[in-house]
């Protein structure tokens, strides 16, 4: 009798670990992992990781994007249909692929929520139940599937906005990505380049008021706004909410980063290595972000003679900017483009032979990224290896650091509108820093607010349709000019790290897709898989 009353012992505390309700916490689990175009591979380190974190008495495990599938495999998640009356597909592998069966047995097994991102394949050349198909053939998608602690697919969620992704569809419907859970969280979900746009970045959380938001991701960091830990942070910091982002690792060609964020506290645990690396990062959770109540990892740094193995790319856009170079000493003055101004008060402490130079910059404008123009409106503070705009941003090292006894930043900008059709804000700005470790300053080292003059109350857009039509974005634009907000964000003590501080806005109501007008080619295709071949190219374990 011994043996049974162990195993149900064993069942009784496990159930004791799982986080409930009435929990103020939950514990989470986000897996950097190492980009491999071995599927079996994959799916034996996946489980390994799952097992990993469950033993940390993880609640919920997220991959990252494309890194259980390689470039080529790919399979159906029939939610609307089989999925219905079998949800659990380590019950029934006769009906589904043995990769979705593999993932539900291990979600079973170690009773916990799992979110993975595959490429997913819907054959419409015959009938699909409940999906949209436009055409007769078959459609690949990237995205991705929630397993509850049984094992069930609860939830399905395809990428809105690809990143040149010639062999991918967008999703049809764009549905948006939310699951329950039986600890008491909601989450909302999405897809890498979707953090850089309103549907879904911002609208699944303020549209269903969400604390929680889980992102996987394949990202390719650009300095000096966009490099992977620090758009995770910002991301957290201005929507308030808990951030479950989960990186690909890909140094060579600038993949890595990963975190678990918690509103204004920042980072509880994250990473960006710059060696190949696959680690599982666990962390207690609060419901309520940033009441963080213990003490918690924050930020995993690298030896500094791995830094330089993670590529990143710079923004070749910022000697276009309006631009200022800083000097020695006490300096306080303002730059304006259009009708975004900046004033820039700051003090450095240069050292006689550090070759850093440090540059004030604005933007008001746009920036394009894979076809698709976005609205910008930014103030930056930026280091550049000599006075020469282009050579900005500079990632310096310890030897040529400058002192910056005091820096602040005022910006007199845009004001937000509220979009009526899609239940979200219209603009919103971040607060953005990198050190020439590759991290963000903490929340605990700068302050972050804005005021709003005679904001009116904007209606924006009308019907079924959430694009604005030129009208509409004209009187917008006018709204918005006359209504101003003015954003302050400063250091509070002295930084020596720092390769760029700033003040991104983004402006939604300016971005124009314009891959919408024309169709993909057979030259794009080969292109990507070009592409592909070259993310793919390894076959580490």
């Amino acid at each position: 009798m011994l043996f049974p009353v162990l195993i149900f012992l064993s069942l009784v505390l496990s159930s004791f670990e799982r986080s409930t309700p009435q929990d103020d916490h939950y514990v989470a689990a986000v897996v950097e992992y190492i980009v491999n175009r071995n599927v079996e591979s994959n799916k034996a380190n996946y489980e390994a990781a799952i097992k990993e974190a469950a033993d940390q008495n993880a609640d919920i495990v997220v991959f990252p994007e494309l890194t259980l599938t390689n470039g080529t495999t790919s399979f159906a998640v029939p939610i609307f249909g089989l999925l219905t009356q079998y949800p659990i597909p380590a019950l029934r592998p006769d009906l589904y692929d043995d990769l979705l069966v593999s993932m539900s047995a291990a979600a079973r097994q170690n009773s916990v929520y799992l979110v993975i991102n595959v490429r997913e394949s819907v054959d419409c050349t015959v009938p699909q139940q409940g999906e949209e198909c436009p055409e007769a053939k078959v459609y690949v998608f990237n995205t991705n599937v929630v397993f509850d602690r049984n094992g069930s697919v609860i939830d399905r969620y395809r990428k809105i906005n690809l990143f040149g992704e010639f062999t991918h569809t967008p999703a049809l419907k764009p549905d948006l990505g939310v699951f329950s859970t039986d600890f008491g969280v909601t989450f909302g979900h999405f897809i890498c380049f979707d953090l850089m746009f309103q549907v879904p970045a911002i609208q699944v959380a303020q549209k269903h008021n969400l604390k929680d938001v889980i992102f996987t991701t394949m990202w390719f960091s650009e300095m000096p706004y966009l490099t992977a830990v620090q758009i995770q942070e910002a991301y957290a910091y201005t929507m308030d909410v808990n951030f479950l982002a989960s990186g690909a690792n890909n140094v060579r060609v600038g993949s890595a980063g990963s975190g678990i964020y918690s509103g204004k506290a920042g980072a509880l645990v994250s990473i960006m290595p710059g060696l190949p690396t696959t680690k599982v990062l666990v962390a207690k959770v609060p419901k309520v972000p940033g009441q963080v109540t213990e003490i918690y990892p924050g930020p995993i740094y690298d030896k500094p003679s791995d830094h330089d193995s993670l590529v990143l790319i710079q923004d070749p856009s910022l000697a276009a900017h309006v631009t200022r170079p800083l000097v020695q000493g006490f300096q306080e003055f303002t730059l304006t483009d259009k009708d975004v101004s900046c004033t820039f008060r700051v003090r450095l402490n240069q050292r006689s032979n550090t070759p850093v130079q440090y540059r004030a910059l604005v933007q008001d404008g746009t920036h394009s990224y894979a076809r698709r123009d976005i609205g910008v409106a930014a103030c930056l503070l930026v280091a550049c290896k000599s006075d020469d705009a282009s050579s900005c941003p500079y990632r310096f090292n310890k030897i040529e650091e400058t002192v910056i006894e005091s820096l602040e930043i005022e910006m007199n900008t845009y004001s937000n509108s509220y979009n009526e059709t899609l239940d979200c804000e219209n603009i919103e700005y971040f607060p953005l820093s990198m050190r020439y470790n590759k991290f963000p300053l903490s929340p605990t080292n700068y302050t972050f607010y804005m005021t709003t003059k005679d904001e009116p109350q904007e209606k924006c857009g009308s019907g079924e349709s959430n694009v604005l039509s030129v009208f509409q974005n004209t009187i917008l634009a006018k709204e918005n000019k006359d209504s101003r907000s003015t954003i302050q964000y400063k250091i509070e003590r002295p930084q020596s790290e720092l390769v760029a501080f700033g003040i991104w806005g983004r402006l939604y109501t300016r971005d124009v897709d314009h891959n919408t007008r024309r169709k993909v080619t057979d030259e794009d295709v080969a292109k990507f898989n070009t592409i592909l071949d070259r993310i793919y190219a390894t076959d580490d374990v």
